[in-house]
């Protein structure tokens, strides 16, 4: 059986939300349906809540493992070029 449900929101969250589910071509309501399943099958929030922001996650080893990689293909792309 369905049934409805009724929240408050900001207006201005509201209003970008329902541009976006347009742009994408759904309702709100099956965004937040789809929100609603995954919140089922996580057993909770299906998206991490941390009071970090993600990009103080990325440790210096990351980092500089990550700058590794791109000097390499820099590399490898500059000696292609000298060939």
């Amino acid at each position: 059986m369905d049934t409805n449900m009724t929240f408050r929101m900001e207006s201005d969250i509201k209003t970008k939300m329902a541009e976006i589910c347009a742009e994408i071509g759904m309702s709100q309501s099956t965004a937040f349906n789809i929100f609603a399943k995954a919140f089922v099958r996580a057993k909770g929030m299906p998206f991490p809540i941390t009071l970090e922001k993600s990009e103080d996650k990325i440790s210096r080893a990351q980092m500089l493992a990550d700058a590794d990689i791109i000097l390499d293909d820099f590399a490898d792309d500059y000696k292609r070029m000298a060939e």
